[in-house]
C-alpha cells in the first residue's frame, strides 16, 4: 500500500455495505463523505444528507482522517438524513432546555446555523420553513426576521410584520423580489410558515398554515449574502430586526420541499407544537420557581 493511503469501508445502518474508499490519510472526513455520497446518488434520486460515525461517535467534517482516528481497514457507519438543516426546538415553551443540532451555535442574541451551503442555486428547488408563535407582532413588514441570510441587496429571508408573512429572495434581475401573504390571528397562535422556490417554474411561493399565495416569477441569478451566518430569530446585518416569541422546526431545504401535502404538514407541525406546549405548562411553572432561564429576543 502506498504510504499515507488508507482504505475505509462504509456501511448503512441497515447493514448494507458500500464500495470501499481508498484515499490519503491527510484527506478530510468531508472528502470521504463526498465519495460515499456519490455512491448513494447512483442508488436513489432522493437527496439526502450524510454523516459518518466511527464506533458510535459522529466524525467532524473538518478533521483529517488521521485527526478522526481513522485507520486503514476501519468501518464507518453512514447516517442518512433528509437533505435539510433542521433546528428542532423541543422545549421552548418552558424556557429551560434548547437542543440544537446540525452545526448551530449560540452567538449574541440568536442561533447561528454554521454552514456555507445554504445559498440557493436557481437550477434547484429551495425552501425555508418554520413553526412560530409570536408574543409581539412587528409593525413594519420587514421587521420580523424569522430565518435570515439577508443583507444590503443580497440573500434571502423568511419574515413577518405588517399585514402578514413575507420573504426576500434577491436576484440580479428583480432585486429583493419581496413577496407578501396576509396572515390573520397574528399573536399568540402557532403558525407554520414556508417559502418555496420552484426551479422548474422559476417561481417563489409563500405558504401560511399550508395555504399557498400566488407564485411570484423569479428572474436572473441569485445574489448571495456573504458577510455572516444564517441566523434564526434575527437578521444578521440589522440587529434590530427579529421576533419576540417562539420558533420551532426552523428548516432550510437546499433541494426543495414537497408541497403537495403542505396543508397536512402544517397541521401536523402546529398540532405537535400545541401538544408539547400543553405538556410543558406545568414544567414551566416549576422551572420559574427553581431557576431563571436566559431568554433572547428570538424566544430562545
Amino acid at each position: 500500500m502506498t504510504e499515507g493511503m488508507v482504505t475505509i469501508h462504509g456501511q448503512k445502518l441497515s447493514g448494507e455495505e458500500l464500495l470501499p474508499v481508498y484515499l490519503n490519510s491527510a484527506s478530510t472526513v468531508a472528502e470521504l463523505c463526498d465519495i460515499f455520497q456519490q455512491q448513494l446518488e447512483t442508488e436513489t434520486s432522493k437527496p439526502s444528507r450524510l454523516s459518518l460515525a466511527l464506533e458510535g461517535q459522529a466524525l467532524r467534517m473538518g478533521d483529517t482522517l488521521t485527526e478522526a482516528n481513522l485507520k486503514d481497514g476501519d468501518l464507518v457507519h453512514l447516517i442518512l438524513r433528509p437533505d435539510a438543516w433542521i433546528l428542532r426546538q423541543v422545549d421552548l415553551d418552558s424556557g429551560r432546555l434548547v437542543r440544537i443540532s446540525d452545526g448551530a451555535s449560540w452567538e449574541g442574541h440568536s442561533l447561528l446555523l454554521r454552514t456555507e451551503d445554504i445559498c440557493p442555486n436557481l437550477e434547484h428547488d429551495f425552501a425555508v420553513e418554520a413553526t412560530v408563535k409570536l408574543d409581539e407582532w412587528p409593525g413594519p413588514d420587514y421587521q420580523g426576521s424569522i430565518i435570515s441570510q439577508h443583507g444590503h441587496g443580497t440573500g434571502w429571508e423568511l419574515r413577518c410584520g405588517g399585514p402578514g408573512v413575507n420573504c426576500v429572495f434577491t436576484t440580479t434581475d428583480g432585486g429583493h423580489n419581496e413577496h407578501m401573504l396576509p396572515l390573520k390571528r397574528k399573536v399568540g397562535f402557532w403558525h407554520h410558515l414556508c417559502m418555496v422556490y420552484d426551479a422548474g417554474r422559476h417561481t417563489l411561493t409563500l405558504f401560511a398554515d399550508g395555504v399557498a399565495g400566488e407564485p411570484k416569477p423569479i428572474r436572473g441569478t441569485f445574489v448571495p449574502y456573504k458577510l455572516g451566518f444564517t441566523e434564526i430569530g434575527r437578521n444578521p446585518e440589522w440587529t434590530d430586526r427579529g421576533v419576540v416569541g417562539r420558533i420551532r422546526n426552523a428548516s432550510v431545504w437546499p433541494r426543495g420541499l414537497d408541497v403537495e401535502d403542505m396543508q397536512q404538514r402544517a397541521a401536523e407541525q402546529i398540532a405537535e407544537a400545541e401538544a408539547e406546549g400543553a405538556t410543558l405548562e406545568g414544567t414551566a411553572t416549576e422551572a420559574a420557581s427553581s431557576e431563571s432561564a436566559p431568554r433572547t429576543s428570538a424566544g430562545f
